[in-house]
């Protein structure tokens, strides 16, 4: 997900913030099984695969 993003992130000249789940005991409570998630705004867009077409919605 992380390649991806860069990849949309050049193209779309966006910025966002990794985190490391296992540093937070909510996010593991929340995301142990769907690492890698992307949230926006608090809500989740997509886990395991980048959803392309959710970011560019949100992006534009």
């Amino acid at each position: 997900m992380r390649l991806a993003l860069v990849a949309l992130q050049k193209e779309l000249e966006f910025e966002w913030l990794e985190s490391d789940i296992d540093r937070d005991t909510d996010l593991i409570r929340l995301y142990d099984s769907k690492v890698p998630v992307l949230q926006y705004q608090g809500k989740e867009v997509c886990h395991y695969f980048i959803d392309e077409k959710a970011i560019r919605e949100i992006v534009s």
